[in-house]
């Protein structure tokens, strides 16, 4: 059963709180969650608008570098100890203004075409890596059709697509210690709004 809470709105560094979600989370072959860990924040975003100089590897574009940007001053003050990326170029530069205000080098997992699913596998397996290690909060940076299962396999709350013009979306997931606590789902804005197009997901 999924527990909504309501939360007071708050501004952070441009970071606008909707709503909170507790939720159990289900088994999903995640023993190192449940070994003596501490509770663990694990943050996850999409990565910044995308330019068009390259079709299958583009660079952010200008109010992607800005998102970047806003996104740092976001989690200035969060603790991140741990940054998960994809091979790809706009995720890398998501989150690369975090990276040099922090000093935390990202893990870079290389996403293999159609394996969507192994993807998904490979984060989990590098936030509970991240986990064991405890350096602070985690930020997964991922793709409009990695993000929504992340945060799934994460907390168990199924959290609906990312059209292609969605990137302002930060979820929140906290992890209990032992993994029979109820993980807790918090979405939230960060940076400028969206610039709706009125396009449907697809």
């Amino acid at each position: 059963m999924t527990i909504f809470s309501p939360i007071l709105h708050r501004d952070v560094g441009k970071v606008v709180v909707s709503l909170a979600m507790a939720v159990a989370i289900p088994a999903i072959g995640l023993p190192a969650f449940a070994q003596g860990a501490a509770a663990t924040t694990v943050i996850v975003v999409r990565h910044a608008e995308k330019g068009d100089d390259e079709p299958t590897d583009p660079k952010l574009s200008v109010a992607g570098a800005k998102r970047a940007e806003a996104l740092a001053v976001a989690l200035a003050d969060s603790g991140v100890g741990s940054i998960i990326t994809t091979h790809l170029k706009r995720t890398q530069m998501t989150v690369a203004p975090l990276s040099g205000r922090t000093g935390v080098k990202p893990t870079v997992l290389t996403v293999k075409r159609g394996d969507t699913a192994g993807h998904i596998s490979d984060v989990i397996a590098a936030v509970a890596a991240a986990r064991i290690g405890q350096t602070g909060a985690i930020l997964v940076v991922g793709h409009s059709n990695t993000v929504p299962l992340i945060v799934k396999a994460l907390s168990g709350v199924a959290v609906g697509k990312l059209c292609d013009w969605q990137h302002a979306d930060l979820f929140t997931v906290t992890l209990g210690a032992t993994g029979k606590e109820p993980a807790r789902l918090v979405r939230a804005k960060y940076g400028e709004p969206d610039a709706t197009t009125g396009a449907d997901c697809r």
